[in-house]
């Protein structure tokens, strides 16, 4: 039974599709709002403080820059010795191709991943039903890293490898600084610690998931009895029903009931998973499916069951606006992105209905 029900919640018959889908799941526990307990943390005291249990829609302020050090004030202050510090450091970093490629993916990661969520927060909040928290916006713009991620892979060597690895870097630097942010200042390092490690479960579960899907696009992956090219639109909408929309409905689109709460949970992975009682695993199973995790995705419930009807077309949606950015990074030239001349934006999250 418990093996069943796995197989309904991951629906994978390979080891490469039970990976990517178990992995994956991890963002199905609470949210980066609800993991800090209701203790409060001083330096002289070992206590945790808490946030708050209610969901708020997530807004990030950027800090206020830090003040000037005494060498930057000198150098405002002294032409001469502004011009030639600049001229040495240009040598420095323009000798160095990780640093070039650093600071140019740090201009693509601000301007076109980070904003991601916000600029399609209509479609993201009111058509897949996502709650705006800090989880909702790691994981939509973990999909438009993964996009350029793709992208920059086809640079030739080694400017693809330093272009992936700078632009993953900007990625998880922005995360934990986000993570502090909402946390508070006090939050203890543990916490922090742990939640990067949850999220960069997620990052790879995102990334081994969409990597498959595409891979099974090549005609190179068709097989007598395994996986064929036809296969990789339906394990790209999986893919979007786990992360994007909730993995709702794995146990079933019926109404659980009013005022229950039922979900999916993550039983793999490193980090947050659910640990089941090994003389009753089956009962242990059931209570942590209709446990509130707080973190606002939960099956849908009385007249909302209704909207299930809606999942073909939003699965349909995302998958074919994958495909369109993929499709139009192709298109850019390794000499543009190389010098800095931007990867374009990206389109608008159209719903596409199907016929």
């Amino acid at each position: 039974m418990l093996a069943a029900r796995r197989a309904s919640v991951f629906a994978s018959n390979s080891h490469h599709r039970l990976l990517a889908s178990s992995i994956n799941r991890a963002y199905s526990t609470q949210n980066i709002n609800n993991e800090v307990t209701k203790e409060q943390s001083t330096v002289s005291e070992a206590k945790e403080k808490v946030t708050s249990k209610q969901a708020k829609i997530y807004q990030y302020k950027k800090p206020p820059p830090r003040p000037e050090s005494r060498l930057t004030q000198y150098l405002r202050k002294s032409p001469k010795a502004m011009s030639l510090f600049t001229s040495v450091f240009d040598k420095i970093v323009t000798g160095n191709p990780r640093q070039v490629a650093g600071r140019i993916t740090l201009h693509y990661y601000e301007q076109v991943c980070a904003p991601r969520e916000a600029e399609e927060r209509e479609f993201w909040h009111k058509e897949c039903h996502l709650p705006p928290t800090f989880q909702t916006w790691f994981t939509v713009t973990n999909l438009h890293i993964w996009l350029l991620t793709v992208r920059f892979r086809a640079l030739p060597p080694p400017f693809g490898d330093n272009f992936v690895q700078g632009l993953v870097d900007h990625f998880f630097q922005d995360v934990e600084d986000r993570i502090r942010q909402t946390l508070s200042q006090k939050a203890p390092e543990r916490v922090v610690s742990r939640q990067m490690k949850i999220f960069r479960e997620q990052w790879a579960g995102l990334g081994l998931s969409l990597d498959y899907a595409l891979g099974l696009s090549s005609p190179h992956a068709s097989s007598v009895s395994g996986p064929k090219a036809s296969d990789a639109d339906a394990e790209f909408a999986a893919a979007v029903w786990r992360n994007f929309l909730g993995a709702r409905g794995a146990l079933g689109i019926d109404d659980p009931g009013s005022g229950r709460v039922r979900h999916a949970v993550n039983i793999h992975g490193d980090y947050n998973k659910v640990k089941l009682a090994k003389d009753k695993p089956e009962e242990s199973l059931k209570n942590a499916e209709e446990l509130d995790d707080e973190s606002g995705v939960h099956d849908f419930t009385g007249e909302d069951t209704k909207l299930y009807v809606q999942y073909p077309e939003l699965m349909y949606t995302l998958v074919q606006y994958i495909r369109r950015e993929l499709s139009r990074l192709d298109k850019i030239p390794n000499e543009q992105i190389l010098q800095g001349g931007g990867v374009g934006k990206f389109g608008k999250i159209e719903l596409e209905k199907t016929s």
